[in-house]
């Protein structure tokens, strides 16, 4: 007993003294700044970078926390660092299958192959991942090694079958395969993107000053924001909290048939290494399905997060992967943001992504042909939560609450803690009256169905 306590306990000290290495590293040589990150959202990942160190010295076991803060070192440039981190992490959980892509796919960046190689084949041992499969194969494929790269593109099949960049990769190789067709049968731009229609006593929302003004459906509106309508502008700042009875009176007020008692929630601009949890946990709670936009970027730092969404039943949708305004950007440009996140996003997920929301909401005639051209639907939203301007959750939900109607795709993001606090509230209001929350794909398969 004494020696398997003593073993246990120098095991320990050993864990704590690579942790006090790495942590004083961080702290040390390996700081990082804004200008580390190129254009890729800086506040924002520097707010991560933060908040991941914080949960390692919290926990130095979290291999969630140190997969995520080694892929933003690897987004800053610093690739012995992450794979310094990633190597440290594998020790402690060697069955966490993204350290072995996301170590892997490092090292043959720095150009080291061989190494990169023998780490995927190393994660294949503890899990057949069709993922592990595809990067080995993009691997082998880089290296000439034309026949073992198709391999295996075809192990990769084997676990996922349909998995489009696999396909598309066997057809580059010459190989006859069944591709997803091109276009669906209809695709489609659903949400009016209208600010809400309000009455009573509404909050204020000057308009943002700053910014170019952007022509998005049919409407001006200042970048970073949401287009603020004459009425809202010009309304008295008074403002009353509703109580979950007050919402049911007024969804009591919706005369609607039962079939068609549904809403859709939809959260952009995350992953958020713990607002996203904490939304996904209410959601599983109050029994409700969601839509999640997330920025590839983000996506590709919590893929844990991004896992879980699916796993759950959620839809996982693109929303670009830096977040910037498609009408800003080339057609090439945009293509290569959405076709990146697009592939991010199967490759976590194992399921084909079809949706995407533009930026800000940024739309026009060029950015619908872009999207529809490659079979996508375009989802825009019909109630705006307004999150991002006033975090209050009373607020918050008022504002939801006189502008949703049934059918609606509600706007929230994952990425500011107000909306979860108002969302058992939401839910529970609508349940109470026979309504569900379905996802955006289920909202495409009722609205081919009419």
């Amino acid at each position: 007993m004494k020696l398997l306590v003593t073993r246990l306990f120098l095991s320990a000290a050993r864990l704590w003294l690579i942790v006090f290495l790495f942590m004083g590293s961080i702290n040390g040589p390996v700081r990082l700044c804004a200008q580390d990150f190129g254009s890729a959202s800086p506040p924002d990942l520097m707010k991560d970078f933060e908040a991941l160190r914080q949960r390692i010295r919290q926990n130095p076991r979290d291999i969630a926390a140190l997969n995520s803060l080694g892929i933003i070192y690897a987004q800053a440039g610093k690739l012995d660092d992450a794979t310094r981190l990633w190597r440290y992490a594998l020790n402690i959980d060697p069955n966490y299958i993204h350290l072995y892509n996301n170590l892997g796919s490092a090292l043959k960046q720095a150009g080291r192959k061989e190494e990169a190689r023998l780490i995927f084949r190393t994660g294949l041992t503890r899990s057949s991942s069709y993922w592990i499969y595809y990067n080995l194969g993009l691997l082998e494929k880089e290296e000439r090694n034309l026949p073992a790269a198709a391999n295996c593109f075809k192990l990769c099949l084997q676990q996922q079958p349909g998995f489009e960049p696999a396909l598309r990769q066997l057809a580059d190789l010459g190989y006859h395969v069944q591709l997803p067709p091109t276009q669906p049968v209809r695709p489609l731009t659903l949400g009016s993107y209208k600010p809400p229609v309000e009455t009573g006593n509404i909050d204020f929302y000057p308009m943002l000053p700053g910014g170019n003004t952007e022509q998005g459906n049919g409407r001006t509106y200042s970048s970073g924001s949401t287009y603020a309508s004459r009425s809202e502008r010009t309304a008295p700042a008074v403002f009353t909290p509703l109580s979950l009875a007050d919402c049911d009176k007024i969804i009591k007020e919706f005369k609607t048939a039962p079939q068609d008692r549904y809403i859709a929630l939809t959260f952009d601009d995350g992953p958020h290494h713990s607002y996203s949890r904490e939304i996904l946990d209410i959601l599983r709670r109050e029994g409700a399905k969601a839509t999640f936009f997330v920025v590839g970027s983000r996506a590709e730092t919590y893929p844990d997060i991004v896992a879980r969404m699916a796993a759950e039943g959620h839809d996982v949708g693109n929303h670009t992967w830096e977040h910037r305004g498609l009408g800003k950007s080339s057609s090439a440009e945009g293509l290569q943001s959405l076709r990146r996140t697009n592939e991010l996003i199967s490759g976590i997920t194992g399921k084909p992504c079809l949706i995407v929301r533009p930026p800000f909401g940024q739309t026009n005639q060029k950015v619908r042909e872009l999207i529809h051209g490659q079979g996508w639907h375009e989802i825009m939203w019909d109630s705006d939560s307004r999150d991002w301007e006033n975090k209050n959750p009373d607020r918050i939900l008022y504002r939801v609450m006189r502008s949703v109607s049934p059918g609606s795709i509600v706007l929230f993001h994952d990425i500011h803690p107000g909306a979860a606090q108002m969302l058992p509230t939401l839910i529970r209001a609508f349940k109470n009256n026979g309504y569900r929350f379905i996802t955006i794909s289920e909202l495409i398969a009722i609205s081919n169905a009419s």
